[in-house]
């Protein structure tokens, strides 16, 4: 190689040499940078986090996005219609399917209530068990009815759930001159109403829930008073058109009632 030839490839060399060195100190500052970005970001994260310590009074602030307590409500029409968003501090899962009796309650009852792992659960209904059954076959079917019962409040304490149990409410009495007039036919041929057969089996059957509740220490929300006369009928104001549903101004009273026991339940930790 001449001499000249030489002398250019030193040079291109050199200034290769220069150029590689350039780039490897810009990239050692940028990394500098970008460290010293990341520390300062991660110091004004720490910063914020102390400060919201500081405002919460020396505690972590709390977590919005935390899951509220729930309470799944378990029945028929009466329980589906129940519009009540919280009971307590606890957020409510309506679970009411219409016409339902309570052997289909406890059929659902794994995947409606014990796949939600709630807080607890109200056990409420048993009209349809009344309603839907021939009146030769109504004692095995309130016989049903409570073994149903006694069952789902097995099943929720099996699996860490608060059974709490809710007096079925009574039909609207005879109102109309019809009605009234059937009555009385009724009590001269010795046959009873439907109002009374209905109502004399909701009423016997709370009788069974209230002292099932009371031995087994179960929450009770006693729903049937609240809305009925002093024969044990539901009055008129509380009871729609048909005679059976609840209601708004009905549902204000259970809800008011519902809300006292559930206040009273958590002060004392239930």
């Amino acid at each position: 190689m001449k001499g000249s030839d030489q002398n250019k490839t030193m040079q291109i060399i050199k200034y290769g040499g220069i150029v590689a060195l350039a780039f490897l100190m810009i990239g050692l500052e940028g990394g500098r940078e970008s460290n010293a970005q990341t520390q300062l970001k991660g110091n004004a994260q720490a910063a914020e986090g102390t400060e919201l310590i500081e405002q919460s009074g020396g505690k972590k602030a709390p977590d919005s996005t935390a899951r509220m307590d729930t309470v799944v409500i378990i029945g028929a029409s009466y329980a589906r219609a129940w519009s009540v968003p919280e009971l307590g501090s606890m957020r409510t899962v309506n679970k009411g399917v219409n016409g339902e009796q309570s052997f289909e309650m406890l059929q659902r009852f794994a995947a409606d209530v014990i796949a939600a792992k709630p807080k607890a659960v109200i056990i409420w209904g048993f009209i349809n068990d009344i309603h839907r059954t021939k009146r030769d076959e109504i004692a095995a079917a309130m016989a049903r009815a409570r073994e149903s019962t006694e069952e789902m409040v097995r099943l929720a304490r099996v699996n860490g759930i608060q059974p709490i149990l809710a007096t079925e409410v009574t039909i609207r009495g005879k109102g109309d001159l019809r009605s009234t007039l059937a009555g009385w036919v009724g009590v001269i041929l010795n046959k009873t109403s439907y109002q009374d057969y209905v109502n004399g089996h909701v009423l016997e059957t709370n009788h069974w829930i209230r002292e099932f509740a009371q031995e087994n220490r179960i929450p009770l929300l006693d729903f049937q008073p609240l809305i009925a006369d002093e024969k044990g009928f539901r009055k008129k104001e509380f009871a729609t058109e048909d005679g059976t549903h609840i209601s708004e101004a009905a549902y204000e009273k259970l809800t008011d009632h519902a809300k006292a026991v559930f206040s009273s339940l958590l002060k004392n930790g239930a």
